[in-house]
């Protein structure tokens, strides 16, 4: 039996719906998969599920997500820890997530 292939609604820039829960602080419908890229992937990195990964790689290339991966201060340590072994990039090359306080700024655990 063929796989029947599930409609997907989008966007006016491309999106699909089922991503809209990920990007609960913004207008979703303003979000454009090449203007808004560095915060589209960024957000699904750190917050994604197994659907929003597919997506991630199926529409960004490895050495895009990789630059966002070395450059977003948005990452916790964990979803940079996975996303480091998955792209298999070396632990100095990214920046960890600091949290300010009024007593200077510390790292996530």
């Amino acid at each position: 039996m063929a796989d029947k292939e599930i409609k997907t609604d989008y966007n006016r820039k491309g999106l699909p719906e089922y991503l809209r829960p990920f990007f609960w602080d913004v207008d979703f419908q303003k979000l454009s998969i090449k203007e808004s890229s560095y915060f589209i992937i960024s957000r699904l990195m750190e917050h994604g599920d197994e659907r929003a990964v597919i997506f991630l790689l199926k529409n960004y290339s490895q050495k895009e997500m990789i630059h966002v991966l070395k450059n977003s201060r948005s990452l916790s340590r964990r979803s940079r820890g996975f996303w480091k072994i998955f792209f298999n990039v070396e632990d100095e090359l990214c920046t960890p997530k600091r949290y300010p306080t009024p007593y200077g700024n510390y790292l996530e655990d």
